[in-house]
């Protein structure tokens, strides 16, 4: 399920059954033009994999809105910021949260926050839609798939 109309109104016919929420944390910046096309490239992969772990885990998981945050800011006040967002998503009630990061610098705060911090490796900047680059997205998928699904057995 989606952060969509349809698939919201389905979640609150069935929320008892979707245990799990899925969250992309997104930086952004517009301090040069390298980074504004390093970080939207990184954008559009972590789309490319939020949607496919939705698909493969439909029925389970939800995925929520992009948390998006200046990169220049200091990751400090952010994690208040996310700690607090983490803090309502259980409300729901959530039993597992799920957030995902290219951004190394969060593995800093996994310990301290509420949820189940994965951070993926930093793609290179490529065309999306070579063979390599989706064989590449497919195959970490299959990974974080097992992931999850080894914190919903334990």
């Amino acid at each position: 399920m989606k952060w969509m109309h349809q698939d919201v109104q389905s979640y609150t016919q069935a929320k008892e059954y979707i245990d799990s929420a899925v969250m992309p944390l997104i930086p952004f910046s517009f301090s040069d033009d390298d980074e504004l096309t390093k970080l939207s490239f990184q954008h559009e992969v972590m789309q490319i994999y939020m949607t496919q772990i939705e698909k493969q885990l439909k029925g389970r998981v939800f995925l929520l809105p992009v948390y998006n945050y200046l990169k220049q800011n200091t990751l400090t006040d952010e994690y208040e910021r996310l700690a607090s967002v983490v803090g309502q998503i259980q409300e729901q009630p959530f039993k597992y949260v799920f957030l995902f990061t290219f951004d190394k610098k969060w593995r800093k705060y996994s310990s301290e926050l509420d949820a189940e911090l994965i951070w993926l490796p930093a793609p290179q900047q490529s065309d999306l839609n070579q063979v390599e680059t989706q064989q590449l997205v497919q195959s970490q998928v299959a990974e974080i798939e097992e992931l999850i699904k080894e914190q919903w057995n334990d």
